[in-house]
């Protein structure tokens, strides 16, 4: 799986549940969600529900002040580039 930094414009998920779990089974994927969550996390699950109705656009703009960050880029790098981050 390609983890998303903000490129897709279409209303379709560019992964699959199985690629959610690998991800999110490893030791980036942890941090990641960890970072995401930080704040009670709230942003997190606005951007849930907006994926669920399928406006990816609107949860990638909820996700964008996190992802953007140094270390959630790291990470993103690290999930990539071990294809799970493993």
């Amino acid at each position: 799986m390609r983890a998303e930094k903000s490129k897709s414009d279409s209303n379709t998920l560019p992964f699959s549940e199985k690629d959610i779990r690998r991800v999110l089974s490893s030791s980036a994927g942890q941090q990641l969600l960890q970072l995401l969550s930080q704040s009670g996390g709230n942003e997190l699950k606005r951007a849930a529900e907006e994926l669920k109705k399928g406006n990816i656009d609107a949860a990638k703009e909820i996700l964008a002040p996190v992802m953007n960050s140094p270390k959630a880029s790291t990470l993103v790098d690290q999930i990539n580039n071990s294809d799970g981050g493993n």
